[in-house]
């Protein structure tokens, strides 16, 4: 495996009157090599090394609010001497200036403001972690998470920047250069809804299963232009009747055999599911579906996909709550609920609530692997006799309690998707008013560890991914791309399924393979639990292979592939199913290597030509002042060897994912009004002495 370091280096320079100018710059970010031990190692180091760029990155003012810049600056002391830094300069750059300089003002007490300063952001930044940082081998109190214990906690590798000062008074040798967006113009963007497994009898019309899956207002922007939505439909038995709303709207209504897909592309016609879409509010897609005789609800295929076009460049939310669907129904209600917790889980809690019910009526949990694992109540369920609701709570060490019963731990569901099932009231006993799992108050709580901090200048990208073309099967092979540059977050896929249960538990496998990583499985039964509804599969870009050993890389940029088998009775339909892969880009670039030159003759700025992948049409941004040279990205390209903000915005538009040519667009488009920001640094001159920022993050329990 093979792991790219950055290399920045810093623009503050420090004009002191009859003394030495210090200028501090970066000029490593050491990540090791290693293939770690555990993954929650790979994933604190992750943590560490964007944490660190963070600080290095962005302006103090971004990262404290205005108040407690304002007490820094204010008094006879002030924390922020403004002689020196600005709140306009990194944490890292104020934090390195004042170690550089505390020998010319010993009575300033350079550096305990320094460690307040680093500590505020620390603290703010990293809550939910355990942390030390060390400047040159010095820590204290300020630095490290007041109750925590490093001694404590195992396998954690510190993300380290190295430091370097400049003398400005010596002879100059170059120029160096960052680059950053200061907005974004436009994104693609997929937002999918996957339903779970969910049933109940219905005897006749009257009984209809009603099934409400709810957007929330924060996961479409408000500015989103909605582009298409498509709505699978799969009955938990095939030929069941159906009608389908969106905010109390009817969209269609019929009789579904095996499954049915419903889509929209026209914001004035067609099925009218854009029309009825309202960004940034709250959305209801309701089904409700009933099979005389048998039982009505959805089998777990189901999704609905809406894609999107949005400004916002950070919509993605790594959320703790994981809900339910709303569901009523005549009779009791069984829910499968399809659980993906992208990072490793620390705990698990779970709330379920039940309205118009008695006391009495049953709600159980349990999680699904060849066999239900039941979990008992962590306490007597709490009824409200006036709503008659019920509500039910399984805290988490209940839940770590019967999972380690069975032979399970939380790495055994980390990463990945696992299955939970909710059983409301008894199956064969009549409800009225109906039954009703209540979705808003139905959720499973996760304290988990994602990997990967999300910044101002962070980009988020869901887009689909191509599934073959193929009816029932048992062996699928999907590849995907993963662009150059981005930092890939994690795959989720969905199938219809079929499974001959007199076939006993047919065998199967998931391989995964990529430019990083030799061809290895991560799921194979047996010996893995077999997997009943095998509807999803899933798995972020750090996750377990099948024995459960850390699988750092399992997506990586390039040709990603994924090979599912199956043993004789179970099948899959890949022609029906849906993909997407999510990751993130990172909308700056910090300083690179030194050049002859700073930009190009007679320019403060350029008016540069780039293509991005949303279409095939040249595009037009600016990068600094007036007057602007006309530049393409491929003048760009060609100059960067010897041009500091050629470089720079080079770097930039590879961290889009491409650079900006038209056989290698970026990935987001950029509008008219945006400018490219950069900062340049030059006479750039001999070393003086080095400092070493380093940061270890870690979690108690390992």
């Amino acid at each position: 495996m093979k792991r790219r370091g950055f290399i920045f280096t810093l623009d503050a320079i420090l004009a002191l009157l009859l003394v030495t100018m210090f200028v501090v710059s970066i000029t490593q970010i050491n990540p090791s090599t290693q293939v770690y031990s555990t993954y929650m190692r790979s994933q604190s180091k992750y943590v560490a090394d964007d944490a660190l760029t963070m600080f290095r990155t962005l302006p103090l003012r971004e990262l404290v609010p205005p108040e407690k810049l304002e007490e820094w600056m204010t008094g006879p002391d002030p924390v922020i001497n403004t002689t020196l830094v600005t709140p306009d300069m990194s944490p890292i750059d104020i934090v390195a200036t004042y170690w550089a300089t505390a020998p010319l003002f010993p009575s300033a007490d350079l550096k305990h403001k320094a460690e307040i300063i680093l500590g505020y952001v620390l603290n703010n930044t990293l809550r939910d972690y355990n942390y030390e940082l060390m400047i040159n081998n010095y820590t204290s109190p300020y630095l490290r998470k007041v109750g925590s214990n490093y001694s404590a906690a195992r396998d954690v590798t510190p993300a380290t920047l190295i430091l370097s000062g400049y003398a400005h008074n010596q002879t100059p040798r170059g120029y160096m250069a960052r680059a950053f967006l200061n907005k974004l113009g436009s994104k693609e963007n997929t937002y999918t809804i996957r339903g779970g497994y969910i049933y109940s009898r219905t005897d006749n019309q009257n009984d209809e299963v009603i099934i409400r899956y709810i957007v929330p207002a924060d996961a479409i922007p408000r500015d989103a232009q909605v582009e298409e939505i498509t709505w699978f439909l799969e009955p938990a038995w095939v030929g069941s009747n159906y009608e389908i709303y969106l905010n109390g709207q009817l969209i269609w209504s019929g009789y579904v055999n095996n499954n049915q897909l419903i889509q929209d592309t026209n914001p004035s016609g067609g099925y009218a599911l854009i029309e009825n879409f309202h960004p940034g509010e709250d959305n209801v897609f309701e089904v409700r579906v009933y099979k005389p005789g048998y039982d009505g609800g959805e089998d777990g295929a189901q999704y609905i996909r809406i894609r999107y076009r949005t400004a916002i460049p950070s919509t993605l939310r790594f959320t703790d709550r994981f809900y339910f669907e709303d569901v009523t129904a005549r009779y009791g209600i069984t829910a499968w609920k399809y659980l993906f917790v992208p990072g490793e889980i620390d705990s698990l809690s779970v709330q379920i609530a039940v309205g118009n019910v008695s006391p009495t009526t049953p709600v159980t949990l349990s999680f699904m692997f060849n066999n239900e694992v039941s979990v008992p109540l962590s306490a007597p369920c709490q009824y409200n006799s006036t709503t008659r609701v019920k509500v039910c709570y399984w805290d988490n060490a209940t839940i770590a309690n019967a999972l380690a019963s069975a032979g399970y731990n939380y790495t055994h569901i980390s990463s990945r998707y696992t299955t939970l099932i909710v059983r409301a009231g008894n199956e064969n006993t009549r409800y009225s008013p109906n039954i009703h799992l209540i979705g808003n108050e139905s959720f499973v709580y996760a304290d988990y560890t994602p990997g990967v901090l999300i910044t101002s200048y962070t980009i988020d990208v869901t887009e689909p991914i191509t599934l073959p073309n193929q009816d029932w099967t048992r062996s699928v092979t999907i590849n995907f791309n993963v662009p150059q540059g981005v930092t890939p977050l994690w795959v989720k896929f969905q199938f219809p399924w079929l499974y001959y249960v007199n076939y006993g538990e047919p065998s199967q496998s998931i391989r995964v393979d990529n430019p990083a990583i030799d061809p290895t499985y991560i799921y194979q039964h047996p010996p893995n639990p077999f997997i009943y509804a095998l509807a999803r599969v899933g798995y972020t870009r750090d996750t377990f292979d099948y024995q459960y050993n850390p699988l750092p890389n399992a997506i990586a940029p390039g040709t990603n592939t994924i090979n599912i088998n199956l043993g004789q009775g179970y099948y899959l339909q890949p022609s029906n199913g849906d993909g997407e892969l999510t990751y993130v880009i990172q909308g700056f670039a910090g300083y690179g290597d030194v050049f002859p030159e700073l930009l190009r003759p007679g320019c403060s700025g350029y008016n540069i030509t780039y293509y991005w992948s949303g279409d095939t049409s040249p595009h037009y941004v600016t990068a600094g002042d007036a007057p602007y040279c006309d530049v393409t990205a491929q003048d760009l390209l060609d100059g960067m060897d010897r041009y500091a903000v050629d470089d720079a915005i080079i770097r930039l538009f590879r961290n889009l994912g491409g650079d900006g040519t038209q056989e290698n667009p970026i990935l987001v488009q950029l509008p008219p009004t945006v400018n490219i920001v950069f900062v340049s640094m030059g006479n750039i001159p001999g070393l003086f002495q080095p400092i070493t920022i380093t940061l270890r993050v870690w979690r108690e329990n390992g």
